[in-house]
């Protein structure tokens, strides 16, 4: 955490700030043996929750490679339409191996690695962006295993290359939640909480204050 605030402290006094909005499905799914498909789809209101939206959609394919860790290939269609702004349409093939590198006493994950590889392409534009995902997930049980919990998260995003409608490379945002998980209904759990979304922009950077919550199915 320590490396995370200094990394904001490197970053212009000057930021512009929105509220918004989030909400998401992750739904996933046994098909044989080792193999999943997985699928989740996404509404973010932007502008102060006051116009803007962002829709995502991101079917894939997995296989669990181990306990706790897997590996999934995928693609995301992804829908911006901001208020006052230009329509995109985003499409984005995708890779990720995610895995538990520190249990509890339990066997329970402590802490979850997730490292995503995405391909950018926007309708219109020519060029793909590259970018490299890296999240770490905390999650600590309060009470009997499988209820309550306490979740953080941090992920940075990291732009491999330039593209001509405006990707640079390095340091594209770093996302960082808290909330708490709990169980709704056999198989599925609910996490609502705070994600601090800042995203590096030349002069002011663009600090985004988002109200998120997740519901995670298995099926």
């Amino acid at each position: 955490m320590a490396s995370i605030a200094t990394l904001f402290a490197a970053q212009p006094a000057l930021a512009e700030d929105d509220i918004q909005g989030w909400a998401a499905v992750t739904a996933s799914g046994a098909v044989r043996g080792d193999l999943f498909v997985w699928l989740e789809g996404q509404a973010r209101f932007t502008d102060d929750l006051g116009g803007g939206t962002q829709f995502l959609l991101r079917p894939a394919i997995g296989a669990r490679i181990a306990r706790d860790a897997h590996v999934v290939a995928g693609y995301a269609y992804v829908r911006t339409d901001p208020r006052g702004g230009t329509l995109t349409n985003e499409h984005r093939p995708w890779q990720q191996v995610q895995f538990a590198p520190v249990r509890l006493g339990s066997g329970a994950p402590l802490v979850i690695s997730r490292t995503r590889l995405e391909q950018r392409m926007v309708e219109g534009r020519d060029g793909t962006g590259w970018r490299l995902r890296q999240m770490v997930r905390l999650q600590v049980p309060i009470g009997q295993p499988g209820g309550l919990q306490a979740v953080a998260t941090t992920e940075g995003f990291f732009n491999l290359n330039n593209t001509r409608w405006g990707v640079r490379d390095g340091v594209d945002q770093w996302r960082t939640f808290v909330g708490i998980g709990f169980p709704v209904m056999p198989g599925a759990r609910l996490e609502p909480g705070y994600l601090n979304q800042r995203v590096n922009r030349p002069g002011a950077d663009r600090v985004n204050h988002i109200l998120s919550a997740t519901l995670f199915v298995r099926m």
